[in-house]
């Protein structure tokens, strides 16, 4: 069986340290940036919502949103 964890780490480990470097602050920089996107959206949920029919969705919120019962 293939162990995926030490194939990476050997194609890591085979990179020379200022190209990994470049890699890695550009894979940051995406991550940043994703990030701060994702927030945006999640920023904006809610904003222009329609007042809901259940009258106790605060206390079963997670059966609501998720079917799971408590």
């Amino acid at each position: 069986m293939v162990n995926i964890r030490k194939i990476v780490k050997d194609m890591v480990d085979a990179v020379p340290e200022e190209k990994l470097k470049k890699v890695l602050e550009t894979l940051e920089g995406i991550m940043e940036k994703d990030t701060k996107e994702a927030w945006s959206v999640w920023e904006e949920f809610g904003k222009d919502a329609i007042e809901g029919k259940w009258e106790d969705a605060s206390e079963r919120h997670d059966f609501y949103l998720y079917g799971i019962k408590k």
